[in-house]
């Protein structure tokens, strides 16, 4: 019983292991967008306080948090960099996904 419960969990972080390595692959992209607006939202989680910067342009919408797996622990500092009716090429990952308000993520700008 032992040897299939290590054999299930060997599997499983396998396939997610690759799963994710392709998602990053395909998830990245660089883009040029002029920025209309930003915004701070937070929101209470428990004993902390979490935020998430956005940042709207002409065509979407997009998230400014942190990515530790991809490194990027300056938000805050990018968000501080974006300025309104600017121009910028940025590094983007993820996917838009409206009905669960998921937005792509800026990673990096590129100016």
């Amino acid at each position: 019983m032992r040897k299939k419960l290590t054999r299930f969990f060997v599997v499983f972080f396998s396939v997610w292991l690759v799963i994710s390595i392709v998602y990053f692959v395909v998830a990245i992209d660089h883009i040029t967008i002029t920025v209309d607006s930003k915004e701070r939202i937070t929101d209470n989680d428990g004993d902390k306080v979490v935020s998430k910067y956005m940042i709207f342009t002409e065509n979407e919408v997009f998230e400014n948090t942190d990515a530790p797996l991809l490194m990027k622990f300056n938000s805050s500092d990018l968000y501080n960099k974006l300025k309104v009716d600017s121009t910028y090429t940025v590094k983007v990952y993820g996917f838009r996904i409206p009905f669960m308000s998921q937005y792509r993520n800026i990673i990096k700008i590129e100016k």
